[in-house]
């Protein structure tokens, strides 16, 4: 009796939690969590649901992780590609992040957001978790940058807070309305938000 086939990769993924979460991130950015369940996602990602299990102990902690990676991974491009490395300050960062997210294939993670804070009231137990992933872990983010500028302390998690707002608030727009022109013009009154003029005296680090 010959034994069972098995699926490539079943045993790609066997053992090997970040590809498995790479291509399970791939599917939750393209379908939602709208009734999101295990078993489908392992059935499309060609694994048992006992592996998916394995790495997953529940829909919950997926969509976490998934969120992890989205934004590590865009953490990453931020330190390695050139377009963000090289710009001079926040500001710079900000207006090549904006065309970036703009891509469709990157808008799928706003999508995935407006989602997740729709079904929010709904899941009080992940408050905290959301709170983290959508949240703060991005005002961190961007306050890095901003005190690498040479911002004051006092002001840099407001500002942060606003731009991550705004961003946010402005995608929702785009993928409402389409109208890029209009959003971009807004993302630009958003940006000399942060072209201070410097105090006499001081030393400007914002470039």
């Amino acid at each position: 009796m010959s034994s069972p086939r098995v699926d490539g990769r079943t045993l790609r993924f066997q053992h090997r939690r970040p590809e498995l979460l790479a291509a399970a991130t791939e599917y939750i950015l393209e379908h939602g969590v709208n009734g999101l369940s295990l078993r489908p996602v392992a059935q499309a990602l060609g694994v048992t649901h006992a592996t998916l299990l394995r790495h997953f102990s529940s829909k919950d902690e997926l969509i976490m992780a998934v969120l992890e990676k989205i934004r590590t991974g865009l953490a990453e491009q931020l330190a390695s590609e050139a377009e963000f490395r090289e710009a001079r300050s926040t500001a710079e960062l900000l207006k090549a992040l904006w065309r970036r997210l703009c891509e469709p294939r990157q808008q799928r993670q706003f999508l995935l957001l407006f989602e997740l804070v729709g079904q929010h009231r709904s899941k009080p137990d992940r408050d905290r978790d959301l709170t983290q992933s959508l949240v703060e872990d991005w005002i961190d983010l961007l306050a890095d940058r901003l005190t690498q500028d040479g911002w004051p302390p006092e002001e840099i998690s407001a500002l942060a807070t606003l731009l991550l707002a705004q961003v946010r608030g402005l995608q929702l727009d785009l993928l409402v309305s389409g109208d890029r022109k209009r959003t971009d013009r807004a993302i630009d009154f958003t940006i000399h938000l942060l072209d201070r003029p410097v105090e006499p005296g001081a030393v400007d680090n914002r470039g």
